[in-house]
């Protein structure tokens, strides 16, 4: 029997680096389920891509960002098909796997041999700065090489047993029923992200696409507030090189938080320190205490 891994997206006006992202999970071996909110005719791409490892796409018109609504359509949908794992991913960011000449669909498939049941990813932040930012190249990650580690409560792929939850948890992990025990490999996935990738469209992308339809209620919880400081000054944009760490293309990542791309606003209060907060953020979820006894949380491990 095939093992299959269906990846779900959720798109809104990015067109210029979704149909990378697609190509790139097709080539790994993973199947799309994909929801459309754009209005900047992102959808022509994503037709171009049905019957090519996208198995649909639907359109669902929200005035506002609507985030529970968004998962748990999408997870609806890869659910029917019946996959042996489902991964989450975004229409900026690139999941791949951590092992040289083994693809995403590969590797998962091996840790699900070994039984484990869920996978955590470390976000790896690129941004442009000003060696790129006049750069020609269309490929963003050709173009930008220039990153910070951000942060790990990133648990996106995992087996969707009956009863899994998945709203509530600003799509950082799923929640798993009482009788299933979190089991997750020690070593990371990586998850490079590309959220501003020039000035031009950080500027469109922050306030003009996504400050205006953030629902204050769940701002009021401090979520989605990941661009509160932001101002339209450059320099929230396009970052000088000598804060963040170079990407060499060859596999090896520094894991220290180098810049705050936030700007004091994070979005994940436990990014700081990495141990202490992550533990006060989720101890109180049945899903943590399970969390937090299968990847054996010790300060040694993680990111200083």
């Amino acid at each position: 029997m095939v093992f299959k891994i269906i990846g779900m997206i959720a798109v809104y006006n990015e067109p210029d680096i979704i149909g990378d992202v697609i190509h790139h999970l097709v080539s790994q071996g993973i199947q799309l389920v994909i929801l459309d909110n754009s209005t900047d005719g992102s959808d022509e791409i994503l037709s171009k891509y049905l019957g090519r490892g996208v198995l649909s796409v639907e359109h669902l018109a929200t005035e506002r960002y609507d985030m529970d609504l968004l998962i748990n359509r999408m997870y609806e949908k890869a659910v029917s098909e019946r996959p042996d794992w489902v991964l989450l991913n975004d229409s900026d960011f690139f999941l791949e796997s951590p092992y040289a000449g083994i693809s995403l669909k590969d590797a998962i498939e091996s840790e699900d041999k070994k039984g484990y049941n869920m996978i955590q990813f470390d976000n790896f932040e690129f941004l442009p700065t000003e060696k790129d930012e006049n750069s020609n190249e269309i490929d963003v990650r050709k173009r930008l090489k220039y990153y910070t580690w951000n942060d790990n409560l990133r648990f996106l792929a995992w087996k969707p047993y009956p009863g899994v939850t998945v709203t509530g948890t600003s799509w950082h992990y799923p929640v798993f029923p009482e009788n299933v025990k979190v089991r997750v490999p020690r070593t990371k996935y990586i998850m490079r992200h590309y959220r501003i990738r020039s000035y031009q469209q950080g500027l469109q992308k922050v306030f003009s696409e996504r400050l205006p339809r953030f629902p204050e209620d769940l701002r009021r919880k401090g979520m989605l507030v990941q661009y509160d400081n932001f101002e339209r000054d450059k320099k929230f944009f396009v970052i000088n090189s000598d804060n963040l760490n170079k990407y060499n293309d060859d596999g090896k990542w520094i894991r220290m938080k180098k810049f705050d791309l936030s700007w004091g606003r994070s979005p994940i209060p436990w990014a700081k320190p990495p141990v202490t907060s992550l533990r006060e953020r989720i101890s109180s979820t049945r899903f943590a205490r399970r969390v937090a006894k299968a990847l054996i949380l010790k300060r040694k491990t993680l990111p200083t």
